[in-house]
């Protein structure tokens, strides 16, 4: 289902879209989220922590040079953004990814704010040299933080809007300076934020060629595990076939627990098929695969299959003779309840029944293959067959029950 959705963004190139932001496709988002998420928060948080560990270093500067704001700064700096900072690093591991992208951004833009109030407020005549940590705010966001495009955008847009109003509204700012300023935070910003797309670009190129081979690998995957089903099912009932029941039954008898093997076979099943033809034939073997299909539902230690022709096999792994009789009873009932028309039938009975034929190995006999246990099953199911059919037997041509425990 998701590489069903995900192929629907591709291009004509058979490749996963991303559109001019830089965005993923909502399916190929999800999957991004769910399998980045987690070190994306991480790097987050580290870079937080390193930004602010360096935000505050500034306090050392603004020492120097906001002679009038300096304290005004501390406060800003250690009383608000800290532990705003802070609870942001706290927060993004507990928010969707989406909500931590945009909660990145505002904390961001509040980070640059604060030194362009200073630099605005100050009237100290080194104040003016404050300005190139408006720069570094632009750079950390775009770069250390790697902030997705869009954000990106949002965020370098308004700190350059806002920078430029200070530069415009300052008092006692002389022109050419101004000037200079304004080259100086319109060359970080176009600089910081080409630099986000790059690094943007190469990390959605990379995951989406990294995903189109996994998609790949997926899709041959799934095809061999298809084409090994298709191998392993019989084609008319979609039950196991014989070579998927053979692996099925050596699997259980290599734990050395007890089975119950039963051979079935449909009764006067040729003459059914000589008097209502082919497709009738496959419709009645179709109900009574679904009969026996029903019959293994919910249990894990049961398992059918069509043997071939007429003719199919219920395993039950931990079986005795009585749990064995008491699933081929059910069976029978099961079968006759369907109520399939037989009007061919050469003895009293009108309707489709089966006889089965049951071996049960201990789990402390000797050891036993599959074709054995079909050979003894088989030799059962001709006795049962001798007894008017419609029935089961677990006996021996000499009455003994059929047991490898002997």
């Amino acid at each position: 289902m998701e590489h069903s959705l995900i192929q629907q963004h591709y291009d004509l190139g058979g490749r996963p879209t991303l559109d001019v932001w830089l965005r993923f496709a909502p399916p190929i988002q999800a999957r991004y989220d769910q399998e980045e998420g987690a070190q994306r928060i991480v790097d987050l948080q580290f870079a937080i922590f390193v930004g602010l560990a360096f935000y505050n270093v500034y306090n050392i500067t603004n020492y120097i040079l906001l002679g009038d704001t300096f304290w005004t700064s501390v406060l800003l700096r250690v009383g608000f953004i800290t532990p705003t900072s802070l609870a942001l690093i706290w927060l993004i591991g507990r928010t969707p990814l989406v909500w931590t992208e945009r909660l990145i951004t505002v904390g961001m833009l509040n980070a640059h704010l604060l030194p362009v109030f200073l630099f605005w407020e100050t009237r100290s005549a080194l104040g003016v040299f404050t300005f190139g940590e408006l720069s570094l705010t632009i750079i950390f966001g775009n770069m250390m933080l790697a902030l997705r495009f869009p954000h990106a955008v949002l965020f370098t847009s308004l700190a350059l809007a806002s920078t430029l109003l200070a530069i415009v509204t300052k008092n006692n700012l002389e022109t050419p300076v101004g000037i200079a300023f304004v080259i100086q935070i319109a060359t970080a910003s176009a600089f910081g934020l080409y630099a986000n797309y790059l690094l943007e670009r190469r990390r959605c190129g990379d995951y989406l060629t990294a995903l189109e081979a996994t998609l790949l690998a997926e899709s041959a995957d799934a095809a061999r595990k298809q084409y090994e089903d298709l191998s392993r099912t019989d084609a008319l009932t979609r039950l196991p076939n014989r070579r998927h029941l053979s692996e099925q039954v050596e699997t259980w008898l290599s734990d050395s627990r007890s089975i119950g093997l039963m051979m079935i076979d449909v009764d006067h099943f040729k003459f059914y098929n000589d008097s209502l033809g082919h497709p009738a034939g496959d419709a009645c073997l179709q109900k009574v695969s679904a009969a026996l299909a029903n019959a293994t539902d919910g249990l894990d230690d049961a398992f059918c299959a069509r043997f071939g022709g007429e003719e199919f096999s219920f395993v039950l792994r931990n079986a005795s003779e009585i749990s064995a009789a008491s699933a081929a009873e059910a069976i029978l009932q099961a079968v006759a309840d369907l109520q399939i028309s037989h009007p061919s039938r050469p003895d009293r009975l009108d309707v489709v029944t089966v006889s089965i034929g049951i071996v049960v190995n201990c789990s402390d006999g000797p050891d036993v293959s599959f074709d054995h246990l079909v050979e003894f099953a088989d030799r059962a199911l001709y006795v049962a067959k001798r007894h008017g059919r419609n029935t089961f037997s677990m006996d021996s041509a000499s009455g003994e029950a059929m047991r490898f425990c002997v």
